[in-house]
This record gives C-alpha cells, structure tokens and sequence, in this order.
C-alpha cells in the first residue's frame, strides 16, 4: 500500500500502475467509466485499465497536489486559482453519459466533478491530472463551479496559507461565471455540511460565507 484516505487504499501494481481500492467494498466501476469518458474527450483524468468490483486498476499520478504545492510556492496562489478554473471551463465542454446520476441544482448535461478541489489537483511533468471522480455527476456547468468555490471558500487551513488562500480564490473566481454559480451555492452548501468528514469549524465557515454571499447584490 502506498497511500490511505478516509475512502480508498491505493496500492502498487507494478510500473507505472496502481490499484484503486473501496475501503467500504463497494463497486468503483461507474467512478472507472466516468474517468474514461472524461479521458476520451480529452479532459486530463487518470487512464484507467481495468475495474472489478472495489477494485480500479489505473495509470500512476505521480507529482505533488496543488495543496502540497502551496507550502513550497504560495507566490503562484493566483496561477493555481486560475488552473483551477480553467479545469472546470474544460470540464463544461463534455457531454455527461446518459447514464450518470442528475446532480442537484436543476437540468443541465455535462460531466461535473463535484470535488474539485486543491487536493484533487496533481501537478505531473505532463500537466494537471483531477483524480477522486466519486461523486461525479451530470447537471449545469455552475453547479460544479460552486462547489469548488465553497471549498476554497470555507475549509481550513493552516493560518500560514490564509494570504494562499486568498489569491487562489481571487485567481479562480477570476476565471468562472460566478452569476451563474452563486444561485447554486445554499444547496450545495447545504449538501457539504451533510458530509459526516466536514468538522464543526468547516460548517460554521461555510455558513459564514453563505451569509457574505446572500449579501452581495
């Protein structure tokens, strides 16, 4: 084993290949073809090469997360603010598969992420890599820009990154429709504060930010 989340154990499967395991046993085969759809239509998702049940066999991402990537440059917070948008105006341009779960927040069929975030970022010799498709979805472009904003927004991190922080948020709200996005944000906000992984400190952030938001006319 090479890695553990709270979700997945990654554990080498010879060169240049991983194995992606559910820790809970469930399938990770929908989450195996969303990243080959993403793949096939260009989007920068990991190349898979098999899928069994729990288990993903899938390319190696080796480099560090935008979040590791902060404490060693946090001059660059407005460049990765504006990858991080550039990722998801990449994303808007596919075409969900039919057979993706709807999203919450209305009609709309392109492929959403719904995760991506700093953490899920890889920064590899080849360019960006977005890993962790769990919740991926079908749903309206907005959707999935509201959701990273919230988490750039509301979750913790070390008083040393707050002026990272900032910049990365400046950079990425720079790059998106932010009108079309802040109608999603209550529901979204209210889906993340559902997540059994969110402490205390990221609710009452999030709920903060709601309030700054419902202010802004």
């Amino acid at each position: 084993m090479i890695a553990s989340g709270c979700d997945c154990e990654i554990f080498e499967a010879g060169p240049g290949r991983v194995v992606r395991r559910a820790r809970d046993g469930r399938s990770l085969e929908r989450e195996a073809a969303v990243m080959r759809h993403a793949r096939r239509h260009g989007f920068p998702a990991p190349e898979v090469f098999d899928a069994d049940g729990p288990d993903v066999l899938m390319e190696r991402v080796d480099g560090p997360s935008l979040m590791e990537e902060a404490t060693r440059a946090p001059g660059r917070a407005d460049e990765h603010g504006r990858l991080l948008a550039s990722l998801l105006r990449r994303l808007a341009a596919v075409r969900a598969p039919g057979w993706l779960q709807a999203a919450p927040g209305g009609p709309g069929n392109r492929l959403l992420h719904l995760d991506l975030h700093p953490a899920n970022v890889l920064l590899t010799p080849d360019g960006p890599r977005v890993i962790d498709w769990a919740n991926a979805a079908r749903g309206a472009p907005g959707v999935d820009v509201a959701c990273t904003w919230l988490v750039l927004a509301a979750a913790p991190v070390e008083p040393a990154l707050d002026a990272w922080r900032d910049g990365l948020l400046a950079g990425f709200l720079a790059g998106v429709d932010t009108s079309a996005a802040r109608r999603h944000l209550p529901a979204i906000a209210e889906r993340r504060r559902a997540d059994q992984h969110i402490s205390a400190e990221e609710k009452a952030e999030i709920s903060a930010f709601l309030a700054r938001e419902s202010a802004v006319p």
